[in-house]
């Protein structure tokens, strides 16, 4: 069972009109003593051929009561917006059909709207995962953001798929061209009009998406390269000073099958007491690119539907915590 703690009901601002800076919550208890983000299931539970019930116990799949606590987290109201960085810990993770299902995921229960950016071009892109319904672009939307001014306006930048998700294309552009200043108008932007925005982002911008950053999901695959893939990874955050939202991360290890138990046991030993979360999302041939794009969640088998829920309710689940920016505009307005 994924555990962390359930949010409380602060105020979420409305998605049609810009953020406004409220009340903060009561300020958190003192923090607890890390634990482990899986615990392991009770030895009745147990399978000696490392089966998937063992798998289905560290999601929470398969137990009603949990999936209803992960879709009332879901639902639950907080203030302003939050932005979600996926990034893989090695090629091939599977971060781009992470952030996919995870929007997918969110626009299902959030009741919503939700958007999410590809700046990770290539043949496999987010944006080829799903029906394209427009030829406009991310530079797009940046070189006339200042005539959007509805969620109307916003969408036609967007295709939507069929759970309500709007996505954002790269375009044909190098997203390097993009500098820091695009970035902020396109975030300020997408903020008016969207409560989540998760962010599939390539190696070569990382280091330009993740100041936006309010929680991070970092995906590694169920394969031998995954303990070293987590700890590389570990070690780049905290040496370029995101230790704090590595310690926040939720760590996705991804296509889990039977025979892939012990890498994928290795790399959460690694990642255990250093990130916030750990979510098992086991191998279904329906995420593979041949399928894009109807790679949507009625398309998955039961399990991995249910993963990918206990995944979106881990990753709201620190909504509850208020961003700095939040923060900073109540001091700024309190002076």
């Amino acid at each position: 069972m994924v555990r962390d703690a359930p949010p409380p009901r602060p105020v979420r601002s409305g998605p049609t009109s810009p953020v406004r800076p409220r009340p903060l919550p009561p300020p958190p208890e003192a923090p607890r003593a890390p634990e482990p983000a899986i615990t392991p299931p009770d030895p009745e539970h147990e399978v000696t051929s490392g089966g998937l019930r063992r798998l289905f116990h560290a999601v929470g799949g398969g137990h009603g009561d949990a999936d209803a606590e992960y879709e009332q987290r879901l639902q639950q109201p907080f203030q302003g917006s939050r932005h979600i960085v996926v990034l893989g810990c090695t090629g091939g993770a599977g971060q781009t059909v992470t952030a996919l299902m995870l929007g997918h995921t969110f626009a299902q229960h959030n009741g919503e709207p939700i958007v999410a950016v590809d700046v990770n071009p290539g043949p496999g892109a987010l944006a080829r995962r799903t029906r394209s319904e427009t030829n406009e672009t991310l530079t797009g939307l940046i070189t006339r953001a200042d005539q959007i001014g509805s969620l109307t306006a916003m969408r036609r930048y967007t295709s939507q798929a069929k759970s309500g998700l709007d996505v954002i294309a790269a375009g044909k552009n190098p997203l390097q061209a993009l500098d820091d200043r695009d970035y902020a108008l396109a975030i300020r932007t997408i903020d008016k009009f969207y409560s989540v925005t998760l962010l599939d982002a390539a190696a070569a911008v990382v280091a330009r998406v993740l100041p936006y950053a309010d929680q991070v999901v970092l995906v590694a695959p169920a394969s031998a390269d995954a303990p070293r893939a987590v700890a590389m990874t570990y070690e780049w955050l905290d040496g370029h000073g995101y230790a704090d939202l590595r310690h926040r991360a939720v760590t996705v290890i991804n296509g889990v099958s039977r025979r892939s138990m012990d890498d994928v046991e290795q790399a959460e030993a690694v990642a255990r007491g250093r990130c916030r979360a750990l979510v098992r999302i086991p191998w279904d041939d329906h995420l593979s690119m041949d399928r894009a794009p109807r790679n949507e969640l009625k398309a998955l088998r039961a399990p991995t539907r249910r993963a990918y829920l206990a995944l979106a309710g881990v990753v709201a689940g620190g909504f509850a915590d208020v961003p700095e920016r939040y923060t900073e505009q109540q001091q700024e307005a309190a002076r």
